[in-house]
């Protein structure tokens, strides 16, 4: 098995219908990479905070109750274990426009992809998403 497929990844949103529409997703495109499901922000940086594991990637909504992704993407970036981690964080949602996608470049991201309208749409931007990090490089590329 390729050691890139064992490295999680980290789907943050609120909305339990778009869990299991991005698992489906997944499975469809066989991305075989176990992913792991945080329905807010706060959620999520606990894990992340507390795992050995380093994820591939994080897709993480924009607006959800609680901890948005904003806050979230900040409190990553300020936490010196975290930020050397080098995680991609994406933001992955049903709907943007000029001022969240503005808001969500003031800080360190490295991409706002949209969902898509079609279960085909879904599929392919997890594809796409996947596929790019799966093939870059980062710092823990060389350890």
């Amino acid at each position: 098995m390729d050691p890139l497929d064992r490295m999680p990844i980290v789907h943050i949103e609120h909305d339990v219908d778009d869990h299991y529409l991005v698992e489906k997703a997944l499975q469809a495109a066989s991305i075989r990479n176990p992913v792991r499901f945080f329905r807010n922000g706060q959620q999520a940086l606990q894990y992340l905070q507390t795992t050995d594991e380093v994820p591939l990637v994080i897709l993480c909504d924009v607006i959800m109750p609680g901890m948005d992704g904003f806050e979230l993407r900040d409190r990553i970036a300020a936490d010196p274990v975290l930020h050397m981690k080098a995680i991609p964080f994406v933001y992955f949602s049903t709907w943007a426009n000029k001022k969240l996608v503005e808001q969500a470049y003031e800080g360190p991201i490295q991409g706002y992809h949209l969902k898509g309208i079609s279960f085909e749409d879904l599929k392919a931007e997890l594809s796409l998403i996947v596929a790019y990090w799966r093939r870059c490089l980062h710092p823990r590329s060389f350890q």
